[in-house]
């Protein structure tokens, strides 16, 4: 086995690496934990995996930098979430006076409050810049363009519109497909 090299699989036997399961493994594997056999205690029973497939992809040789690196990849994520949740905060602040509004777009099927909010930021809450459906569909971009010439109607690319709420509705609707 080269010294470089840590040999632990664990992304190829866990579908979701920063789940708790994962988590949990990661973190034991950042505080110098390197028995393959304590390590699987720390997985779930939900994991999609044998233990001994488990017991294998954690069974490497990991030297001390590479744990040093783990656990730095730890705290910079553990700083990020903090982030993210403090500007969760301050964006449900910040809709707080259009509370309603959010709750009553986020019923509509494949949104939820997240797209609400963001779909709310863009286009405002009573969306009464644009005079109609058609005018703000072209204005988000999801519909066709038109070019007409000589009474004749030659279908087009859409506009670049909006890419932002363009994205959001597209979520939306494979999310309420499923």
């Amino acid at each position: 086995m080269s010294a470089g090299r840590v040999r632990i699989k664990l992304s190829s036997v866990v579908s979701d690496l920063l789940g708790a399961s994962g988590l949990r493994i990661l973190r034991a594997l950042a505080a110098g934990e390197t028995e393959p056999k304590q390590l699987v205690a720390l997985g779930d029973d939900r994991l999609k995996c044998t233990e001994e497939q488990l017991v294998d992809a954690l069974t490497g040789s990991s030297q001390p930098m590479h744990r040093e690196m783990l656990a730095l990849q730890l705290e910079r994520l553990q700083l990020i979430d903090t982030q993210i949740a403090k500007l969760n905060n301050l964006i449900a602040q910040a809709m707080k006076p259009h509370q309603e509004a959010v709750m009553r777009l986020a019923e509509v099927p494949g949104l939820g409050v997240d797209s609400a909010q963001q779909i709310i930021a863009e286009v405002g809450v009573e969306a009464s810049t644009f005079s109609s459906a058609a005018e703000l569909t072209s204005w988000v971009g999801t519909c066709p363009g038109k070019d007409e010439s000589a009474e004749q109607n030659h279908s087009s690319r859409s506009a670049k519109g909006n890419k932002y709420l363009r994205r959001v509705l597209n979520q939306a609707a494979h999310a309420a497909v499923k």
